[in-house]
């Protein structure tokens, strides 16, 4: 379908994503993509990448693009320092790319980072060899020091002994300074003077004047320095060899490696397609069914573009469009097939996310108007032979695509033509949508109810196209229209309607005054669209404030329930206090303490708890909603039982208590002496529990904190429901070690987590 993409922009369209790449080899992957069976691993891999995206920012600085290097070594070249040190750096992009892959959650990018291999042996080679001026080092090998050590001691005797010629042939010099031409030390010698310096002349001067001597005193010296240059490049030689052979053997890693790469680059591009372009992926689905919902094709501007929604529903063969010419018929259908191309190519598409696409086996188009000169078609011809291609071709699983379907030719004749093809379509069972100003396939569209019929909007107060697509609705032509707005003299429009035939234009008036309608329900959508959203947003801000005041009631109701508990063990304490003062048998005394108690019992009546209804009966083992002692029914009052909690029995409401489980008996605690600093950090993990199953983690990290140089604990709940909150907050109450609670601050996890003051 190589014609059809071209003739949808798809190459085109693909530059666009291409140029988020950072290597070359990311946008030849890029370019390479085509239209699959299989796009599903392709979209899944980009949504992974933009997750990654979210936590790490890929090494994209790094040169990427060693293939031309790698191309060098395998045809037997040696590679420069410079181009060793373009391969390090790929080594260390490889390096940072796969430490990513190490902090991925598991998923398919993860899998992918993991395949990059390390080159340890190369990189520390290079390290060794180059220096990050990208000159070799005398290091790299003990013969290439002894020779630059040598070179540099014939250097220094040279310029001395220069420094010596020069003042001994000082007369006879043009310019005093010492030249330094292809590795020699020369003289600058006035030309007449030649037979006063005795040496050999390498050079003149372009007006003759001036002759560059070689002295012979420097001839030795010069002789030497010339030979360590030829054995220092040799043995650079004979280490870049090395080098490049060590490269060669691993040169299938490398190719791994720079494949990896490229797809990386190719998913990052298309990540950062989805972000910088407000594109969305798009997962194709299994029924053959295509929704486009505010669709933008990327060709047009940002700030030109109108945004499209078209549907072929799975009970629909296709789609027909209708509408004025320049209305956007055309960029419709492209969109169509476009974006079918790209989610089958795996690419995200400047639609909603929740747009559907279908797999096809086979895009088949026909759009545009070219004349074909070399084989003498006309642009009907041009259009018939292509459509003749694509009715051999279409079968149930091919999107077909024509624009301007029955049109250049005879109107009637092309109209019948057209009606023919679209039956065509319809028996072969393929997916198709075309473009039509022919009033016999407007209304076919709208007779038979296997194809969908959708229009162009055409504001008949500006006369100009809105680019909107109605679904569902035909679109008129609206020629005269268009004809007078673009200059035509009014008399001959009215002209032109005389001669238009009565049905025609009855026709034509009913589609316009439809057209209009949904026109209208469309504002009004529009409206209530708007209304909703606004309606939503205030519905956020009202559960938000509900949410805050509900953790703010939750620390208050605690808090009375703590004060509660305090005063449960306050007369506790007395009732130990009068058990003490009856074995003494002080009367005053015991009577102090009896009246105390009826006070403490007055307070307690009047605590207010809350009303439900609840089934109790007695026998049945009772607590406080939200509390944690247990107590047995003794005695039921319809409205109200009594409840023996051991140390006290209480006549409370139905309504404030719930069913729990007989306490299990009192076992004897043994205190085991623990060391201090018990705890590496003062927190505990426990999402994912039931209150049950956390409460004696919670109280052993509460005995461990007690125990331990921290004075508070983070207690990770997390938010859920609330009732592991809850939970935990029930069994923080009644510790008595636990001077203080609360949810977190924002900065230590908000409500999902409990601090702890002990």
């Amino acid at each position: 379908m190589n014609d059809s993409l071209k003739l949808l922009e798809f190459d085109e369209v693909k530059r666009l994503y291409a140029r988020y790449c950072f290597s070359k080899g990311g946008r030849e992957k890029i370019m390479g993509l085509q239209p699959g069976e299989d796009p599903w691993d392709k979209l899944s891999l980009i949504e992974d990448t933009l997750k990654a995206l979210q936590f790490f920012e890929f090494p994209t600085h790094y040169d990427y693009d060693i293939k031309p290097l790698l191309n060098k070594v395998k045809s037997g070249q040696i590679l420069e320092p410079t181009e060793l040190l373009k391969v390090k750096d790929f080594i260390n992009g490889c390096i940072a790319f796969k430490e990513i892959g190490r902090k991925l959650d598991a998923s398919r990018l993860k899998m992918k980072l993991l395949e990059l291999k390390n080159l340890p042996d190369i990189l520390s080679e290079i390290n060794r060899i180059v220096s990050e001026d990208g000159e070799i080092k005398s290091s790299a090998s003990r013969k290439l020091k002894e020779i630059r050590e040598e070179k540099r001691r014939v250097s220094s005797e040279l310029k001395r002994l220069s420094e010596r010629v020069k003042d001994k042939y000082r007369q006879f010099l043009q310019d005093e300074i010492i030249v330094f031409r292809d590795g020699r030390y020369l003289l600058a010698v006035k030309s007449s003077y030649r037979p006063n310096v005795k040496g050999i002349v390498h050079h003149s001067s372009s007006s003759g004047m001036t002759l560059y001597i070689e002295p012979e005193e420097l001839i030795p010296f010069n002789d030497r320095r010339k030979i360590l240059d030829e054995e220092e490049r040799r043995e650079i030689n004979r280490i870049l060899r090395e080098i490049t052979t060590k490269i060669l053997y691993k040169m299938e890693i490398f190719e791994e490696n720079l494949s990896i790469i490229s797809l990386i680059d190719s998913l990052y591009a298309r990540a950062m397609y989805v972000l910088k372009e407000n594109a969305s992926i798009v997962h194709p689905v299994k029924s053959q069914e295509i929704e486009l919902i505010d669709a933008r094709h990327p060709l047009i501007p940002d700030d030109r573009v109108v945004p499209i929604s078209v549907k072929i529903g799975r009970d629909k063969s296709g789609l027909v469009i209708t509408g004025p010419n320049m209305g956007g018929k055309t960029v419709t259908l492209k969109t169509i097939g476009l974006f079918t191309a790209l989610v089958m190519a795996g690419f995200p598409i400047k639609a909603d996310r929740s747009s559907k696409i279908s797999i096809f086996k086979k895009i088949l188009a026909d759009i545009g108007e070219e004349q074909n000169i070399q084989l003498s078609l006309s642009t009907f011809s041009s259009h018939i032979k292509r459509i003749s291609k694509i009715l051999e071709e279409a079968d149930e699983n091919s999107l077909v695509l024509v624009d301007e379907l029955g049109t250049g030719t005879d109107p009637i004749e092309g109209s019948a033509l057209a009606l023919a093809i679209v039956e065509e379509f319809i028996k072969k069972g393929c997916k198709f949508v075309v473009t039509t100003h022919t009033m016999p396939l407007k209304l076919f569209a709208i007779e038979r109810k296997e194809i969908e019929s959708a229009s162009v909007e055409f504001d008949p107060q500006t006369l100009k196209p809105t680019y909107h697509v109605l679904m569902g609705v035909p679109g008129a032509s609206h020629a005269f229209e268009i004809a007078s707005s673009l200059g035509i003299d009014d008399e001959i429009i009215e002209r032109a309607r005389y001669h238009m035939s009565g049905g025609s234009v009855e026709v034509e008036s009913i589609i316009s005054k439809l057209q209009e309608e949904v026109r209208s329900l469309k504002i009004e959508k529009k409206k209530v669209k708007e209304e909703k959203v606004k309606l939503e947003r205030e519905r956020e801000k009202y559960e938000k404030e509900y949410k805050k005041l509900k953790n703010t009631k939750i620390e208050e109701i605690d808090k009375q329930l703590k004060d509660l508990t305090n005063q449960v063990d306050d007369v506790m304490k007395k009732l130990e206090n009068a058990i003490h003062v009856l074995k003494k048998k002080n009367v005053d005394d015991l009577r102090k303490v009896v009246k105390e108690l009826y006070n403490e019992k007055r307070k307690l009546k009047k605590i207010n708890l809350p009303s439900s209804k609840a089934e109790i009966k007695e026998g049945d083992y009772v607590r406080l909603k939200g509390g944690t002692s247990i107590g047995k029914v003794v005695s039921d009052k319809g409205e109200t039982v009594f409840v023996d909690f051991g140390t006290m029995k209480m006549e409370l409401p139905k309504s404030s208590l719930e069913i729990a489980k007989a306490p299990e008996p009192k076992m004897k605690l043994t205190y085991i002496e623990t060391p201090k600093n018990v705890l590496e950090k003062p927190e505990i993990d426990i999402r994912g529990l039931t209150v049950e199953q956390a409460e004696p983690l919670v109280i052993n990290f509460i005995d461990k904190l007690v125990l331990s140089d921290f004075e508070k604990g983070y207690i990770i709940h997390g938010k859920g429901t609330g009732r592991l909150a809850a939970g935990v907050w029930q069994i923080l109450r009644r510790d008595p070690r636990v001077r203080n609670y609360r949810f977190g601050t924002p900065g230590e996890g908000g409500t999902g987590v409990t601090v702890v003051e002990v």
